[in-house]
């Protein structure tokens, strides 16, 4: 007798959408952060003003990737649960 897998592809689907989603406010941040830390440097002297740019930006660049993975992650499980459903209908039909 063949081994089945049994996934809840809704449950998949959704997890995935959700991540998705949350990419979406990474990346948002991404942009809050940058406007946000923008009026520090002009108040700032040299130094300071200069080490605010590098600290918003490091902080933009770590938005923007965990963004990027997080969306990656949301985009491979909606994948899994629609290759699932396919593979399911050929290989198992009802």
């Amino acid at each position: 007798m063949p081994a089945r897998i049994d996934v809840e592809t809704g449950g998949l689907r959704a997890a995935g959408g959700s991540a998705e989603s949350v990419a979406v406010e990474l990346q948002g941040l991404a942009g809050e952060i940058g406007a946000a830390l923008s009026g520090v440097g002009g108040a700032a002297p040299p130094a300071t003003a200069s080490a605010s740019g590098m600290f918003s930006q490091a902080l933009q660049a770590g938005a923007l990737a965990i963004g990027e993975g997080v969306g990656s992650i949301g985009a491979n499980a909606v994948s899994a649960a629609d290759t699932y459903e396919a593979v399911d209908r050929q290989a198992m039909p009802e």
